[in-house]
């Protein structure tokens, strides 16, 4: 076998010398030869051996070298009818061509986004269907004649109309909720006392020698200023000095009445006004309890004409026993505003406290609605003529009396 000189159309294929004949390790079938025409000698083509493809790639071999291989074929003289067989393991041994390496790209994965696609739509769906409704419904009541419904149909509409009103109006303010809408009110010294230096008898208070008593007076005021309040819709409660309901007591406000002493000095001064005090002892409603105190100072006085007297307030008003724990008792809840009223002296300002009490009693109801509702706090537009300061006590027979001896100050 003679040796096949290279091909100048392929510089870069090397030269392969022929060895011997290895059956093939798969069947090859030679094409068929026409015995009857001539055969004409020819030398052996040079096989050509392409360099793998690398195999994440689907690329075509390269058509120039298609070509050159084609044009070899033809230009190459036949010298024998037999085509060498080249081994495996030949082919295997033959150098091969290197060609740069292509970095693997990894794909990414997709992702399966279906779920959160559908919930998307789903509600864009629904806000463009509720803006198309909106616009639409707007759209129609502009241009909607009130006419359009028939006489019958706006009949029954009727009653609809008016509790949509009815239910627009805008209630009364109330400080405090309804079911808080609650009053203590407190006549001094009345009932039969329960604990104390007088456990087991009635306890009148301070008392004039005409026997004129502060529980009477309180008893009295007490009784206007509940229906008063009753009136305008609170839930009053007229309690005793003593009342067992006072322990816990739970309101809105809570007010204990009481009178000064039956006592006249003779230094020359006017010893007539009123006194009001709120706990020191307790800090869970202090403001609260101040802004009662304060109601109460700027109403009562100008509705009777009387000058508060701050100069006299005694630990017995601030630390009056239904403010606090006292012998056994709880008084009334830390968390209810609460005030004592010295209504005035029984002797300075008996002709108020006798005869005039719906004056004393109004001047306290405008102290509470102050607190209460101060947006519909009532007022005394009518003048009220002050209490003469030289007026001494008399008895009911018209007799100045002399003075008494009377329970101490609170």
């Amino acid at each position: 076998m003679s040796e096949q000189p290279p091909h100048e159309s392929l510089p870069d294929v090397p030269e392969i010398e022929p060895v011997e004949h290895i059956a093939p390790e798969s069947t090859f079938i030679t094409p068929e030869t026409d015995t009857s025409a001539p055969t004409a000698p020819f030398t052996t083509p040079t096989p050509i051996i392409l360099a793998p493809m690398p195999d994440d790639t689907d690329e075509a071999p390269p058509i120039e070298e298609v070509e050159k291989s084609e044009e070899s074929e033809e230009s190459a003289p036949i010298e024998s009818s037999e085509t060498p067989i080249i081994s495996t393991a030949a082919a295997k041994a033959q150098p091969k061509r290197s060609k740069p390496s292509k970095p693997s790209i990894k794909k990414p994965q997709r992702k399966e986004r279906y779920t959160l696609v559908t919930i998307v739509s789903a509600l864009r769906s629904l806000i463009v269907t509720f803006a198309a409704a909106v616009i639409v419904a707007t759209i129609f009541m502009w241009w909607t004649s009130p006419d359009f419904l028939s006489a019958k149909t706006q009949r029954e509409l009727a009653p609809v109309l008016a509790t949509a009103e009815r239910v627009g109006v805008r209630p009364t303010d109330l400080p405090t909720p309804f079911w808080f809408n609650r009053v203590g009110v407190v006549a001094g010294h009345s009932g039969i006392a329960t604990y104390g230096l007088t456990k087991g008898n009635v306890d009148p208070g301070a008392v004039c020698p005409d026997g004129f008593t502060e529980a009477s007076v309180t008893m009295k005021v007490a009784q206007q200023v509940v229906a008063s309040l009753q009136g305008r819709g609170f839930s009053v409660d007229l309690l005793e000095e003593f009342d067992p309901r006072l322990d816990q007591y739970q309101g809105a406000a809570f007010i204990s009445l009481h009178a000064d002493s039956c006592d006249t000095y003779d230094d020359g001064f006017n010893h007539s006004g009123f006194k009001v005090a709120s706990p020191v002892e307790r800090f869970t409603v202090r403001d609260q309890d101040q802004r009662l105190e304060s109601c109460m100072r700027e109403n009562y006085g100008p509705a009777t004409g009387l000058q508060y007297a701050p100069g006299e307030i005694t630990d017995n008003m601030t630390k009056y026993h239904a403010f606090h724990n006292s012998q056994g008792h709880s008084g009334i809840a830390q968390t209810t505003p609460a005030i004592i009223l010295e209504l005035g002296l029984l002797s300075y300002d008996r002709d108020l406290l006798e005869h005039r009490t719906d004056k004393v009693a109004q001047g306290i109801v405008n102290g509470l609605l102050c607190y209460l509702q101060p947006s519909l706090q009532a007022t005394i537009t009518a003048a009220v003529t002050p209490v003469p300061a030289t007026l001494p006590p008399v008895s009911t027979a018209g007799q100045p009396v002399p003075t008494a001896i009377s329970t101490p100050n609170r």
